[in-house]
């Protein structure tokens, strides 16, 4: 998704569909040489990721490994001035790529490429077992990183630890819950799923298209404290629930054709978090986000680097400075999208108005208030189950 301004997601697209960012801008060359893009109204970002792609050939620079690093990221990274602070404190130039599609094509590119094509990529850190299972990424050091600053329940972050050994660090991060128009419904009208399937709102509701957040979102509706490990029955009941949810469901969309429809006011609510609420708030738009009752799902990425890389010592370089407070202070609010950051000396450096609108405000009680009712977002043993479940709901 590009353009000046494109979504990644579901992460976006991953974030946002199918395990799909957003299409996004191609990007190389060092951070200097990014593609700059001026800053846009929300809405209009949004409306560009369907409407044009443009596509600059990335150029693979596998430089000395003295003065390079090569990154494949999802999108936010581009943006004017993100990595110039790094590039200059460390003299290494940043030869960047913006991923436009999924999780899995990330990883593959990293474990297909010839070594030093991509020293380090950020994939959702669901994904990450199996990356070190087949050997794709190194192990970390977590003495290299400020692990100690950041909230404990995203440092000792199950996904990317295996056997007390650290493989990755999720560097932003966010959830999936109910997204509503604050002008027409109240917090105690959304703080339950149950809002979803009231009559009163029947063809308001409009959804990614993307089933892992949607179904993670009404397993845990359906009582399942672990969403994506359910017995044959769970999952048999999950269908269910989604079936019933059909009626009232107006849109299943990507990215742009949702917040275009509920910014034009056709549509109410949506499975989604805070990283399409505070862009739409920001702009103005009467949209809120919140973790209902029941609890949400979580998105994150992944910092890690290739196990192949002949230029180490550049790429941890660089997973320590996005990993720390400058950087995760920029990131959190790019223009590409907004995302909750796990340093909290990073959360403190934000506006006032950007720490509340991320849900960090209350930085020291963030792990036990906040984070307590999310589960990890994961890709269950049964995915093409899901996949087969989630396109049934559709076609109905």
């Amino acid at each position: 998704m590009l353009t000046p301004r494109i979504w990644p997601y579901e992460r976006l697209m991953e974030i946002i569909m199918k395990d799909n960012h957003l299409n996004t801008v191609t990007m190389f060359g060092s951070s200097s040489q990014v593609i700059s893009t001026s800053r846009r109204k929300f809405i209009s970002r949004s409306a560009a990721v369907g409407a044009s792609s443009l596509s600059i050939p990335f150029i693979s620079k596998i430089a000395q490994a003295s003065s390079t690093v090569n990154v494949l990221a999802f999108g936010g990274y581009e943006e004017p001035g993100m990595l110039t602070e790094f590039e200059e404190k460390t003299g290494i130039s940043v030869n960047l790529k913006i991923h436009d599609g999924s999780d899995e094509e990330m990883i593959a590119l990293m474990q297909t490429s010839a070594p030093g094509t991509f020293d380090v990529i950020t994939p959702t850190s669901a994904y990450i077992p199996k990356a070190i299972e087949d050997g794709i990424i190194s192990e970390l050091n977590p003495s290299d990183f400020p692990l100690d600053d950041y909230f404990n329940i995203i440092a000792t972050w199950p996904p990317v630890w295996k056997s007390g050994k650290l493989y990755a660090v999720v560097n932003r991060f966010g959830y999936y819950g109910i997204t509503y128009n604050h002008k027409k419904f109240s917090e105690a009208d959304v703080s339950s799923y149950d809002i979803l399937f009231d009559p009163s709102v029947k063809g308001r509701v409009a959804l990614f298209d993307w089933f892992l957040p949607n179904m993670g979102c009404l397993s845990k509706y359906n009582g399942n404290k672990n969403p994506y490990d359910l017995t044959a029955s769970e999952f048999s009941a999950l269908g269910e629930t989604l079936m019933k949810l059909r009626p009232q469901v107006g849109l299943v969309g990507n990215t742009s054709q949702v917040i275009q429809a509920m910014a034009g006011g056709s549509y109410d609510l949506a499975i989604a978090g805070e990283w399409v609420q505070a862009g739409m708030y920001d702009d103005g738009l009467p949209f809120k986000a919140l973790v209902p009752q029941q609890g949400g799902v979580t998105w994150d990425q992944a910092v890690c680097v290739s196990a192949k890389t002949p230029n180490k010592e550049n790429a941890i370089k660089f997973v320590q400075y996005v990993s720390g407070p400058a950087f995760q202070s920029k990131l959190a609010i790019a223009k590409t999208y907004y995302s909750m950051v796990p340093n909290k000396k990073a959360a403190v450096m934000l506006p006032d108005d950007k720490r509340e609108l991320l849900n960090l405000s209350n930085i020291e009680k963030f792990d036990e208030i906040f984070m307590a009712n999310l589960s990890p977002r994961k890709s269950p043993d049964n995915r093409d189950e899901w996949m087969a479940s989630w396109e049934k709901f559709k076609n109905a």
